[in-house]
């Protein structure tokens, strides 16, 4: 149908919200990546045809701190991490001897600013997701401190200010790592 066919069914305004459709593209790439079904055939978006908005989606790296020698892709909550929480990050990397030469750090609101899929833009072997961040690799969750092994392994753990204050919870992202990293005690 063209557009004068569709004003005949839609006697309403229509309108495409930009955010929208590039979340729902992140999301289908990924799960294409991942070889995950969407429940939800229909409501697929498909690639805009407009020239403006095709500009939107050419690939804007994604930054991070780090070297990735190791590609591991180490994703957490916020805008970016308080002192205390680097502290305790980097502590609990060198206990797994990793770091931050081995990772990419990246922050929640660094995959926010770009429009590529951190997946398929560093094709990292492992990752780790810190905290509840508003991003659709959040569907790829299934439990925090379960690791998944696909494409990829990966897992889930707690955001890092409640890891830090909480000893169990400690224990739980300690056990996790020693599976995900191979350490043997």
């Amino acid at each position: 149908m063209n557009l004068t066919e569709l004003s005949l069914f839609l006697t309403d305004e229509l309108f495409v919200m930009e955010d929208e459709v590039k979340e729902k593209l992140a999301v289908n790439k990924m799960a294409s990546r991942l070889d995950l079904s969407t429940s939800t055939e229909s409501n697929q978006v498909s690639e805009p045809e407009s020239p403006s908005l095709a500009k939107e989606h050419d690939p804007e790296p994604i930054p991070y701190e780090g070297e990735f020698k190791k590609s591991i892709l180490v994703i957490y909550q916020g805008e970016e991490l308080k002192e205390s929480n680097r502290t305790f990050l980097f502590k609990v990397f060198g206990a797994v001897n990793l770091s931050l030469k081995d990772i990419a750090l990246v922050s929640e609101h660094s995959l926010k600013g770009s429009n590529e899929d951190p997946i398929e833009q560093l094709d990292p072997d492992k990752m780790i997701i810190f905290g509840t961040i508003y991003h659709p690799l959040m569907s790829l969750k299934k439990d925090s401190y379960h690791i998944v092994e696909e494409s990829m392994a990966y897992f889930f753990a707690d955001d890092l200010d409640g890891l830090e204050n909480n000893v169990s919870l400690k224990r739980k992202l300690w056990d996790t790592l020693q599976v995900f990293f191979s350490i043997k005690q």
